[in-house]
């Protein structure tokens, strides 16, 4: 092994966080171990744990990674309502299809991989997002874009479902389907207010 370059601190965090990144999103959880790691960025298994204190600090430090990312295509306090939705819809269709590391987050196998302290950090992000969504699907409601007929935690859990649809072939391949332009318009078709049809 070829002597590895003295990096920041810093730098060497992101170079181990990366390189488990890599090896989850290549080879599967199943494959993530620290002498792996450690020959991918060509230092020794001992020279992780000047950065990390274990494993688990180094799978925590992977979740916060994702989790930065999530939160960067999570729409701002700018946009409400509708235009919050649009935008939430938009970004995480692209971010999901962009960034392959990103959709481990929502894997049942690296999540059942974390440390319980980043399997709570995962859980509190996707219920702020939840809670955003229902939110904002209330201010739709409420300024009539969105249908009135389903509880806004009705509308947010059809958008989650639609949005996540993006993460499973076939349905994920389908060239009807797979942009953030597609899902929203399917969005657009099953949220909007309408007048409903008398029964």
């Amino acid at each position: 092994m070829k002597k590895a370059t003295r990096l920041p601190s810093s730098e060497r965090r992101k170079q181990i966080v990366d390189a488990g990144l890599a090896l989850c999103r290549n080879e599967g959880i199943a494959s993530l171990r620290t002498e792996k790691i450690a020959r991918r960025i060509g230092v020794t298994p001992g020279a992780l744990f000047r950065h990390f204190p274990s494993k688990s600090a180094i799978l925590e430090a992977m979740a916060d990674t994702l989790l930065e990312r999530l939160e960067r295509a999570t729409p701002g306090e700018e946009l409400a309502g509708w235009g919050w939705i649009e935008a939430y819809v938009r970004d995480r269709v692209r971010l999901l299809q962009e960034d392959p590391d990103v959709r481990m987050l929502f894997s049942e196998g690296f999540l059942f991989a974390l440390p319980e302290s980043a399997r709570r950090k995962v859980h509190d992000a996707f219920m702020r997002s939840w809670d955003a969504l229902v939110e904002h699907a209330h201010t739709a409601q409420a300024q009539g874009h969105a249908r009135g007929d389903l509880e806004a935690h009705e509308l947010a859990a059809a958008v989650v479902g639609l949005v996540q649809v993006v993460l499973h072939p076939p349905l994920a391949d389908l060239p009807e389907w797979n942009t953030p332009q597609a899902v929203w318009a399917t969005v657009q078709d099953l949220l909007t207010a309408r007048q409903l049809a008398e029964r």
